[in-house]
Parts: structure tokens; sequence; C-alpha cells
């Protein structure tokens, strides 16, 4: 074989190792979580999920919410959880050509929340969120 030849391939066996080589897990092992999160009673539309490892060591995992459901891969372990969601505030801003969007859930539930969550790596992590405008929520 050419030696030209031989470096070109030798190369791209490298470089196919490579890639083998990052395709496994890194990190802490995450475990699957569902669940439900309502506002007085409905759905939430849509929003986000946030479970963040109690004693701040590890860094948070993250998820949708669509139509009141999340599912999502989360780390084992007791957490601190935070529900966003926002909606257009219905005035046009002449500036930006649409409407702001506004924070409707509670800060007791995102940046203050009181929710929390012990993920379990052996067990069923399904989790229902009843949060309430005026603040105050039942978690299952």
């Amino acid at each position: 074989m050419n030696p030209k030849c031989l470096g070109i391939w030798v190369g791209w066996v490298g470089v196919g190792l490579l890639a083998l080589g990052g395709c496994g897990q890194k990190g802490p092992a995450t475990y699957p979580v569902s669940g439900t999160v309502t506002l007085d009673g409905q759905p939430i539309p849509e929003g986000r999920i946030s479970f963040i490892p109690e004693g701040g060591k590890a860094a948070p995992d993250s998820g949708s919410i669509e139509n009141g459901k999340f599912q999502l891969r989360v780390k084992a372990g007791r957490h601190r959880v935070e529900i966003t969601a926002d909606r257009p505030t219905g005035k046009i801003d002449p500036v930006m050509g649409m409407a702001p969007r506004e924070c409707y859930i509670p800060a007791c539930y995102n940046s203050q929340s009181i929710l929390t969550a012990e993920v379990k790596p052996d067990g069923h992590n399904q989790f229902t969120f009843h949060l309430k405008s005026q603040g105050k929520s039942q978690t299952q």
C-alpha cells in the first residue's frame, strides 16, 4: 500500500475510534422521571421543570412540560423542583412587534420553590404537582 494512502487510512481509523469512544455515558447515572403538573386543577399547557440536587454539587436536570405532562432523566437523590411557564400579556410591544411574555407560575414553585422530590434508582419515579395560583401546593 502506498505510504501516503496508509497514513490517510490510519488517520480515518483513528477518527473512527475517537468517535466511538465519545459515545459512552459521562457523568452520574440518570433515571426515568415522569409526571403531571396542574395549576388550579388545569394542566399547564407548556413550561419547564427542573430537578435541582440538594447541596448544589451537581447540575440540574430539566425538561419540558407539554399538556401538563413531563418526562425526562434525572440523577438519584433529593431535589428541589422548579416549575416555570409563561404566556403572552396580550399587549403588542410596538418596538418588538409582538406581545411580551409574563411568568404566571407563583415564585414559590420556581425561584423560591417549596417543591421537593426524591428520585430513586430502583423506584417508580412518577410525580404529580398540584399548583395553586395563590401559592400552596399539594405534591404526590
